[in-house]
């Protein structure tokens, strides 16, 4: 049984479209794809600079055409598809799919009409926590199955997330790997033909280019314990009368933006990168990756840093021109960022995007929940190196709204619902109806868009939150209740509403801010919460006992997940129980015992929670100590 396929294209993407509508057809019918000029499938693109995502699809009797507008989409169009026959991708990796038993008769008989436009145009994941080469790649495979089309690697390369991974930090359990830059380019440029595989949409940078001004590569991140060179010195922010690195580290560092050799040596550095890397379509021009760090000298304190920003961005923007180049360039409303400049505005909005950051920010509500009529305050004033970053959403929609004022462009929200917050989150429902309900209402904010700052490994004990992030970026007309059946029933079968009614519950007694640090440490009401939560983990062990032996396959696996996950929980949660009632020796006490059960347990669950990130998140946020 064939099905003659028709390339009109013939580009990298098209014939990896054709790949896996092969992969598919036989893995579901028995079907084989050739291709032939004489075809029952065209494919074709049509391409449209700047638009949204869009494809067509007309099948009859298996029989039509699938026309795009971009590479992407063409390859959505094709997993559209497939889950109009019923396949659900629920977790990164091909083993993770759910492919329903059909006939090729289905095939025959099928008649579909598909004509879809992605609700935003911006639609990707940023990489964070600690990954595997494996961990990136089969990510980036999973975003086209579930509606995205961009991916955002921070740096120069993803060094700082593999060698997190690779050396193990955080878990004595795992003995390093061997590891240094050159193996990390080596992955960065596998990755990179992974992006163009797929014709996904290449974001890259962000922090980086303030160290790249003092002689320090991005492609290291955080890296500290470093001592800044003499000639250095006059580029640096003055503090407290001092020049030197902040905190020891280059990404953290604020510039004298005053001086006016920065300017120019950060345009130079980043032109330069744009010549080398014409596959990155947004290049992200951010500043330091800390606040209360501005520079103190006489000339800066006349002005808003957000002002000398704009200047340098169309500095920037200038030189492009001239060197005839068309990336795109993100800008940063982030820290003292989100303090809207005063006097300066962007010569040439086609050449940027507003990217609003509210690190910060509450996850226990929505966008959707504030009062916009009443409930917006005016921005506070700026104070020099006094900052305090918001955590409730109106002020920091204040923030954006005000820059609104001067820039009407295009513009997405980088959020961070899968970066801290979720950890919180027990069952992860509540964080998934969060992200819901934040996409159906970006397009009121006049954001076109999102993008996560997340751990890729975050998927304990689901990747719903995903799922729905990727669904409703290409369709926020959907229903949350559509999506969680759908998704959930493929995850774990006929009893699949007794485990999210479960993990609903969960999600009900624990708290995505607490976690975060928003909120006092001890807090008595919580703590009660905590306890109920780690009794429902206790009591669900008879559910998961009773269903293993029924279920076979994925979904087999999918329930050991979440039997490990419900040890977790019970562990977890005793030790935030005692942490809000104000127990901390005992509270530690408990936390070890989380950290010896998800370290020793790490290499089996690997895919599915970031050991070196929770880790993190509970040392820096939560309370807990390493």
């Amino acid at each position: 049984m064939e099905l003659k396929v028709h390339d009109t294209i013939k580009n990298q993407t098209s014939k990896f479209a054709i790949q896996e509508l092969d992969y598919y057809l036989n893995k579901l019918l028995g079907m084989k794809v050739i291709e032939n000029t004489e075809a029952d499938l065209t494919l074709e693109v049509v391409y449209q600079a700047d638009a949204n995502d869009h494809f067509t699809l007309s099948l009859n009797k298996g029989k039509g055409k699938l026309t795009a507008n971009s590479d992407v989409a063409l390859l959505i169009g094709i997993y559209r598809l497939f889950s109009e026959l019923g396949v659900v991708y629920t977790r990164p990796g091909r083993e993770n799919e759910y492919l329903p038993e059909l006939s090729y008769q289905t095939w025959q008989n099928l008649a579909l009409e598909l004509d879809e436009t992605a609700s935003y145009k911006h639609r990707g994941v940023c990489i964070e926590g600690a990954d595997s080469f494996e961990n990136v790649r089969d990510f980036i495979a999973w975003l086209p199955k579930i509606g995205m089309n961009s991916f955002f690697i921070q740096f120069e390369n993803p060094y700082s997330f593999f060698k997190r991974w690779y050396e193990h930090e955080f878990n004595p359990y795992s003995p390093k790997e061997p590891f240094n830059n050159e193996i990390a380019q080596k992955m960065s440029d596998q990755i990179d033909q992974e992006l163009t595989l797929r014709g996904l949409v290449h974001h890259r940078v962000g922090h980086g280019w303030t160290g790249e001004v003092l002689g320090y590569s991005s492609k290291y991140g955080w890296e500290s314990g470093l001592t800044l060179p003499p000639e250095k010195k006059p580029y640096v922010a003055q503090l407290n009368g001092k020049r030197e690195l902040f905190e020891t580290a280059p990404i953290l560092t604020s510039l004298d933006f005053a001086n006016p050799e920065v300017g120019e040596i950060m345009v130079e550095k980043i032109v330069d990168y744009a010549k080398k890397r014409p596959d990155v379509d947004y290049l992200h021009v951010w500043l330091s990756d800390a606040r209360n760090n501005i520079c103190e000298c006489e000339k800066c304190q006349q002005e808003l840093v957000a002002d000398q920003y704009i200047r340098i961005l169309n500095l920037l923007d200038e030189r492009l021109s001239a060197e005839g180049l068309s990336t795109k360039i993100c800008f940063l409303l982030y820290h003292e960022l989100l303090f809207a400049p005063q006097k300066e505005k962007l010569k040439d909005p086609k050449r940027f995007t507003l990217m609003f950051a509210p690190i910060t920010r509450t996850f226990e509500m929505s966008y959707a929940d504030v009062d916009y009529e009443h409930g917006i305050p005016a921005p506070k004033p700026y104070v020099r190196n006094q900052i305090t970053l918001p955590n409730s959403l109106e002020e920091n929609l204040a923030y954006l709204f005000e820059w609104q004022k001067s820039f009407a462009g295009d513009s997405f929200v980088y959020d961070y619902p899968l970066g801290r917050a979720h950890y919180g989150d027990l069952g992860y429902m509540k964080i998934s109806r969060v992200i819901y309900r934040d996409i159906q209402y970006l397009s009121k904010l006049h954001l076109n868009g999102y993008i996560s700052c997340q751990e890729l490994r975050a998927g304990f004990p689901h990747n719903f939150p995903n799922y729905v992030m990727g669904q409703m970026l290409w369709n926020k007309e959907q229903t949350y209740e559509v999506l969680k059946e759908r998704y959930f029933k493929a995850l774990y079968g006929e009893k699949w509403a007794s485990v999210v009614a479960y993990l609903e519950k969960l999600s009900s007694y624990s708290s995505c801010d607490h976690f975060n640090a928003i909120g006092d440490r001890a807090d008595h009401e919580l703590a009660a919460r905590y306890a109920v939560a780690a009794n429902l983990a206790e009591e669900f062990v008879s559910v998961i006992e009773e269903a293993l032996p029924q279920v076979v396959g994925m979904q087999n696996q999918n329930w050991r997940k979440l039997a490990y996950h419900r040890e977790y929980v019970v562990k977890l949660a005793d030790a935030l129980h005692l942490l809000a009632n104000g127990q901390t020796r005992a509270a530690q006490n408990k936390w070890r015992d989380v950290l010896n059960f998800i370290r020793n347990n790490e290499q089996a669950f690997q895919a599915e929670l970031d050991v070196y990130r929770v880790i993190e998140v509970a040392k820096n946020y939560a309370g807990f100590k390493l």
